[in-house]
């Protein structure tokens, strides 16, 4: 497919200056037609080299360029009238460059996207960190008086859970047994430093703790300072 060029140059026509450039496929194709009105003025050069289509090279400067014609002044010797399509497909091109016709580069390859991973959603928030079988040894909540015999020392208490309630603006949890006044308490320290533990979720769980028997208030209780005080049991 042909393009064509519309130069323009002060106090000039534009239409004086046109002229069509084959695409540089094959050397058979190579084709350059510059209709110019009269000799074009060039900007001062540098003698540089100019190869031909048959291997030889001479050095000189472009002085004017009529159609199919381009004269190059040599810095030894008369001005040197020369085809251009004798001229190689390389000096040709540098030719277009001199003569400030290049055509425009081309344009620039688009850099995909990065492809960006697909975001695993978080795992569902932890019930309990443990389950157990349950403990021969383990107190029944709803015995207060056993419980109350192993006030100050280490034991496993057992029941089922009926309610776990935040105590105001604390963000402390009360963790009750069905039919029993024992609890557990979480200090909201505890829940902070275990963000994925949700002892909410126990709620109706048969459960069995570990601690010291503690009393607050008249009620005995066990104070929870980690999740893994406390287990479900396995059915």
């Amino acid at each position: 497919m042909q393009r064509q060029v519309v130069l323009a140059m002060p106090g000039v026509d534009p239409r004086t200056f046109q002229f069509i450039l084959f695409p540089f496929m094959k050397q058979s194709f190579i084709h350059l037609i510059l209709v110019v009105f009269s000799s074009l003025s060039l900007q001062a050069q540098v003698p540089e080299k100019w190869t031909l289509t048959d291997g030889r090279s001479f050095e000189g400067q472009v002085k004017s360029v009529t159609p199919g014609m381009v004269i190059f002044a040599r810095s030894a010797g008369p001005d040197a009238p020369l085809e251009i399509s004798k001229l190689s497909e390389a000096s040709q091109r540098r030719l277009i460059e001199v003569l400030g016709l290049a055509p425009p580069p081309p344009p620039a390859a688009i850099t995909p996207a990065p492809t960006v991973a697909p975001v695993t959603p978080p795992a569902p928030a932890v019930a309990a960190k443990n389950t157990a079988a349950r403990n021969p040894g383990a107190i029944d909540a709803t015995d207060l008086a056993m419980i109350d015999s192993k006030f100050g020392l280490r034991s496993i208490v057992i029941g089922k859970i009926s309610n776990i309630a935040t105590l105001g603006s604390t963000g402390h949890k009360k963790v009750s047994f069905q039919n029993s006044e024992f609890y557990l308490f979480i200090n909201k320290r505890v829940l902070e430093a275990n963000p994925e533990w949700k002892p909410d979720a126990l709620t109706g769980k048969m459960i069995q703790a570990e601690g010291e028997i503690a009393r607050y208030q008249d009620q005995l209780q066990i104070q929870i300072s980690t999740p893994t005080q406390i287990g479900m049991i396995e059915p």
